[in-house]
C-alpha cells in the first residue's frame, strides 16, 4: 500500500555479537567516514528508540539503465534521481503514522543510512537477503540495488527469518574492484573505495585522481561484476528514482556548473550533501584523463572557477594535455593566483608540459 519492493521484521536486540568486529575495524584504519564512532550505537535499536522491541526494515529498488552519454558520465545510479533520505524517509514516517493508528500508543523512529543502526546487518536478519563479498546486501529480487531503511518500534512483532543464501565461491566483486579496495571477503577498506574518494573533500593527489579513473561521484563497478544483480537488475517502478538530470549532459556541463543550475538538476539528489565543488572537480579530473584536446576550453574556464580545489584540479588537468595553448593559459593563471595550493598546482603543470 505504501509501495516498499521488501518487507522484513527482525528483533531489536543489540547485535552485541559484532561488537568485536567494530572495534578491530577502527582500531585497524577501516572504520568508514560519516558514520558514527560510536560501537553501541550502531548495534543497539534501543538506542535510538529506548524500549525497542522490533525493527521493520525495508527496501526499495533503484535499478534504471544507463546509455548513451549517460553511461559515459562517472555518475553512479544511485545518483539518477531523488534523494532515496528523502523518498524512503516520507515512506516511513507515513508507515510509522498508520502502525499508530492500528495501535494507539506505538512508538517510532525511523532511519534510513544517515542513522548510526548497521541496516544491512538488521536487513539480513530480517530476511531481505544476504551479505555479498563487498559488503552490500544482495537480495533474490533485485540484487543489491536496492536502498535500505527501517522503522524501530516499541511493540513485539512476529520476525522474519534470515535467508539461508551466501555467495559460494564466487569472487567477481573481489576481481572487479579496480582500486583494490576490497582486501579480502567481507573486507571494505573505505579509504580506497572509489565511491568514498568522489565524495571526499578538498584536493585530490596525483594518486587519488589517477585512481578516480573518470568517477564523477559513486562507483558501480563491484555491483555490475556481480552475478546475482545481473540477474536482479530490474528497472525501477520507482519514478523519483529515474533521472532527474538531461540524458544528454556532458562532463563540460558539470565542470562549469553555475550555482542555479547545480540546484536545478541536483538539489534534491543525493549529490547535493556534498556540494557543487566536488562535483565540479571530479568532472575537471575526468576530462583531465581523457586527455582529449577539445576539453581545452572548459579547462581554460575552470581555471578561473571561484573554487580553489576546483582550480587546482584544472591546472593539473590542462598539464595533461599536449595543447600549444595550455602553457601560456597555465603562466597568465600563476602570475594572477593568490592560493598557494593551486600555485604548486600550476607549477607542476608547467613543469609537467616542459
Amino acid at each position: 500500500e505504501i509501495g516498499f519492493d521488501l518487507v522484513g521484521i527482525t528483533g531489536a536486540r543489540p547485535m552485541t555479537e559484532l561488537a568485536a568486529l567494530l572495534e578491530e575495524r577502527r582500531k585497524t584504519g577501516l572504520w568508514p567516514p560519516f558514520v558514527s564512532a560510536q560501537v553501541e550505537e550502531r548495534l543497539d535499536p534501543g538506542r535510538l528508540l529506548p524500549g525497542a522491541q522490533a525493527v521493520i526494515m525495508v527496501a526499495l529498488n533503484y535499478y534504471y539503465p544507463l546509455t548513451g552519454p549517460a553511461a559515459e558520465l562517472g555518475l553512479s545510479r544511485s545518483t539518477l534521481g531523488t534523494d532515496y533520505h528523502l523518498v524512503l524517509g516520507a515512506m516511513l514516517e507515513k508507515l510509522g503514522q498508520k502502525l499508530q493508528e492500528i495501535e494507539p500508543g506505538l512508538r517510532y523512529r525511523k532511519f534510513v543510512d544517515t542513522g548510526p543502526l548497521l541496516e544491512r546487518e538488521l536487513a539480513r536478519r530480517a530476511g531481505l537477503g544476504w551479505i555479498g563479498k563487498n559488503t552490500n546486501l544482495l537480495t533474490p529480487s533485485f540484487g543489491s540495488w536496492v536502498f535500505l531503511g527501517g522503522l524501530v518500534v516499541n511493540r513485539e512483532l512476529e520476525e522474519d527469518r534470515p535467508l539461508p543464501r551466501d555467495c559460494g565461491d564466487c569472487t567477481r566483486c573481489l576481481e572487479a574492484c579496480p582500486a583494490g579496495a576490497l582486501e579480502g571477503p567481507y573486507r571494505l577498506n573505505p579509504h580506497r573505495c572509489l565511491s568514498y574518494l568522489t565524495q571526499k573533500k578538498g584536493f585530490l593527489t596525483g594518486e587519488e585522481r589517477e585512481r578516480l579513473g573518470g568517477r564523477v561521484y559513486g562507483c558501480d563497478t563491484c555491483q555490475a561484476a556481480c552475478p546475482v544483480n545481473a540477474k536482479g537488475a530490474r528497472v525501477t517502478q520507482h519514478e523519483a528514482f529515474q533521472p532527474r538530470w538531461p540524458q544528454d549532459l556532458s562532463l563540460a556541463d558539470l565542470a562549469l556548473l553555475d550555482n542555479a543550475t547545480f540546484r536545478r538538476l541536483f538539489g534534491q539528489s543525493t549529490l547535493a550533501w556534498r556540494g557543487k565543488t566536488n562535483l565540479k572537480r571530479n568532472a575537471v579530473i575526468a576530462l583531465g584523463l581523457r586527455g582529449e584536446r577539445d576539453a581545452l576550453p572548459v579547462l581554460a574556464q575552470a581555471l578561473q572557477d571561484a573554487s580553489p580545489v576546483v582550480r587546482g584540479q584544472a591546472a593539473w588537468a590542462l598539464g595533461r594535455l599536449t595543447a600549444p595553448e595550455a602553457p601560456d593559459l597555465l603562466e597568465r593563471a600563476l602570475a594572477g593566483e593568490k592560493d598557494p595550493r593551486v600555485v604548486q598546482e600550476l607549477q607542476r603543470a608547467l613543469a609537467a608540459l616542459k
